[in-house]
């Protein structure tokens, strides 16, 4: 018999610790490892069945990071671009006034009273931006579970506001 049969279903699993390190954005230092096992312990003393939800909710953020990896048609569908192509307000041009002989195109380059913009956006319905809003919301669900890795969260956000080294530094 191996030695994951004699765990209770309701157990983590050795891959867990690093599930919700990734799942929740933290960094992998020693400090923060302990405050993930720290939290997974607490939550399988006090509360076992709370962490078969939590590795439900790991293995749906698994899924989600798979989807969003592989490249999918209509990913293609959400980037639209949009061209627009007009003579420059003002100018010669806008106004009619531009060359018209041969002559007078060397001597005036026409092209230069023209203004061209290109804007590239994805729309905001597409698929992935939904998968990303789905992930958010069960790792918001996996933090109600591990609530000692608020502050964790809180830290990391201010990390990245403030920059690491500043902050790390004192």
């Amino acid at each position: 018999m191996s030695s994951s049969s004699n765990r209770p279903a309701s157990s983590w699993q050795p891959s867990d610790q690093e599930a919700i390190r990734q799942c929740l954005g933290l960094p992998a230092t020693v400090p923060c490892l302990a405050a993930i096992a720290k939290a997974m312990a607490d939550l399988e003393r006090q509360h076992p069945s709370g962490v078969l939800s939590a590795r439900a909710l790991l293995d749906a953020v698994a899924l989600i990071d798979q989807q969003l990896l592989s490249p999918a048609a209509d990913q293609e569908k959400a980037i639209q671009k949009q061209s627009n192509s007009r003579p420059i307000a003002g100018s010669v041009a806008a106004t009619g006034d531009a060359p018209l002989q041969k002559a007078d195109v060397i001597t005036y380059d026409t092209s230069l009273l023209r203004e061209e913009t290109e804007t590239t956006y994805a729309t905001p319905s597409s698929a992935a931006t939904a998968l990303l809003n789905q992930r958010r919301r069960y790792s918001d669900q996996l933090l109600l579970l591990l609530p000692n890795l608020n502050s964790w969260m809180q830290f990391t956000a201010a990390t990245l506001r403030l920059g690491s080294v500043s902050l790390l530094r004192g």
